[in-house]
């Protein structure tokens, strides 16, 4: 069964491994991430996570297998090998934009939307009376768990973990929320 992998050079019998084992690992990876309920971590620049597990897989995923695809056009080895390395960077590089986007864009979803009004949920961090020091809610948006930023008109302080519902949402996003009696 592996007597093709037996005639190879040992250098294709690298990157064939290479190839195989970071492709697996970046399926599993994706599949992860399609199924997991939890955002990732959040990105402050787009390549601030350049460097990252599952950018580091599709690179080796994508360098294993250019590298081979040239191998057998007949670039030498040398070509093989740049070819593969620009190849796995052009996409780490791509992945990092794309992850930055797609986070840029969660993160400006509008909370003023009118189906969040009367929603519940719970405080997170102490909100002060009277708009006097905002606080932190968790609340479900679109069925996904977040945490906004919130403030009260109560006469009183709302302590974290009181059951609350959002009465309105300011034109900056910030949740107006009222303790639920």
């Amino acid at each position: 069964m592996f007597d093709w992998f037996k005639t190879l050079h040992w250098y294709e019998q690298i990157l064939w491994v290479i190839s195989i084992v970071f492709t697996l690992i970046f399926f599993i990876q994706i599949a992860t991430t399609v199924l997991k309920k939890t955002p990732d971590k959040k990105r402050s620049h787009i390549f601030s996570n350049f460097l990252a597990f599952k950018n580091i897989t599709a690179f080796l995923s994508m360098f294993g297998w250019v590298t081979i695809s040239a191998l057998y056009q007949s670039f030498n080895l040398t070509n093989s090998l740049i070819l593969g390395i620009l190849s796995g960077v052009i996409l780490m590089a791509v992945m990092s934009i794309l992850f930055y986007y797609t986070q840029k864009l969660k993160e400006n979803e509008a909370p003023e939307s009118p189906q969040n009004l009367d929603s519940t949920g719970e405080v997170v961090s102490d909100i002060g009376r009277k708009r006097s020091r905002p606080g932190k809610i968790k609340i479900n948006i679109d069925g996904a768990q977040k945490i906004m930023d919130a403030m009260t008109d109560f006469e009183h302080d709302v302590k974290a973990g009181t059951k609350i519902r959002v009465e309105s949402v300011t034109s900056n996003g910030v949740f107006i929320i009222k303790p639920m009696q």
